[in-house]
C-alpha cells in the first residue's frame, strides 16, 4: 500500500502541472476575448482536476478552493466565497469576460501554489485508497449527474468521463493487492469500467458533449445502469481490506 500511495502522490503532481497548463490557456483566450477558447480550456482544466481524484474533501479547505460549489453560500453565485473552476464556469457561460474573471483565475492559481507547496506534506491513510476506488465515482453520481454541481456548462458526461479515468488510475495503482485479496476482481473492474466509458462515449454528437438532461432517456439509462453496476462493485473494495 505504501508504493500505491507514492504512485498517487506522484500522479498528482503530473495532474496538478497539466492543471496549470490548462489555465495558462484559459487566461489567454480570456484575454483575446475568445469566449469558446476559454470555454474549451475551461473544460480541459476541470476534467484534469477531476482525473486527481480528490473524492471527499481529501486535501481539505485549498481543494474546497480550487473546485468548488455556490450551493450554501448566503449569496450563491455572487458570494465572495465562491472562487476557482466553478466560478469561471458560471462566469464562462453566464456573460462573464475578462474583467470579471482574471481575478478570479489570479485567485485559482495562488490557491494551486499552494496546493502544490503544501501536497509533500499531506499523508495519504493507507484506508483512504480504497475508499477512494470507489468514492470517487459516488462523487460523479452525487455532484454531476445530478445537476447539483453544474454552473452552466451541461458538461456532467464529459466530468463524469473524467472521474471514471480516476477511478482506473487508482485501480492500476491497487491492482496487484486487489487480485490477492479477491482473484478476478480487478479484471471484473475492468470490463465494467469499460462499459462505462463506453455508454458515456455513445452520448457524444459530433464530438460535442450534450447535456445530461438533453440525453434520450435510453442513453441516460445506459450510462445510470453502467455507472450503478460500476459501484456496486467498487463498493467490495473498502471491505477487502477491512482488518478487525
Amino acid at each position: 500500500m505504501a508504493d500505491a500511495i507514492s504512485a498517487y502522490h506522484d500522479y498528482v503532481v503530473k495532474q496538478l502541472k497539466e492543471l496549470r497548463g490548462r489555465l495558462g490557456d484559459l487566461g489567454t483566450a480570456l484575454a483575446q476575448d475568445d469566449v469558446d477558447g476559454a470555454r474549451t480550456a475551461w473544460l480541459s482544466a476541470q476534467q484534469c482536476w477531476q482525473r486527481v481524484g480528490a473524492a471527499y474533501g481529501s486535501f481539505g479547505e485549498l481543494g474546497d478552493a480550487i473546485s468548488p460549489g455556490s450551493r450554501g453560500l448566503q449569496r450563491g453565485s455572487e458570494d465572495p466565497g465562491f472562487t476557482g473552476l466553478r466560478r469561471l464556469e458560471y462566469g464562462l457561460w453566464h456573460g462573464q469576460g475578462q474583467t470579471q474573471l482574471k481575478p478570479v483565475l489570479d485567485r485559482l492559481a495562488t490557491d494551486l501554489d499552494a496546493l502544490e507547496k503544501k501536497l509533500p506534506e499531506l499523508s495519504t491513510d493507507p484506508a483512504d485508497m480504497p475508499l477512494r476506488l470507489h468514492e470517487i465515482l459516488e462523487d460523479a453520481q452525487r455532484d454531476h449527474l445530478s445537476g447539483n454541481g453544474d454552473q452552466g456548462s451541461g458538461t456532467a458526461v464529459a466530468l463524469t468521463r473524467a472521474d471514471v479515468e480516476a477511478t482506473q488510475e487508482v485501480l492500476n495503482l491497487l491492482r496487484t493487492l486487489l487480485e490477492r485479496l479477491k482473484s478476478g476482481y480487478p479484471a471484473q473492474l475492468d470490463r465494467e469500467l469499460s462499459s462505462l466509458l463506453q455508454a458515456i462515449d455513445q452520448t457524444r454528437a459530433a464530438g460535442s458533449w450534450i447535456p445530461y438532461p438533453q440525453l434520450s432517456i435510453l442513453q441516460r439509462q445506459r450510462v445510470n445502469g453502467a455507472l450503478g453496476q460500476a459501484l456496486e462493485t467498487l463498493a467490495l473494495a473498502p471491505a477487502l481490506f477491512s482488518t478487525e
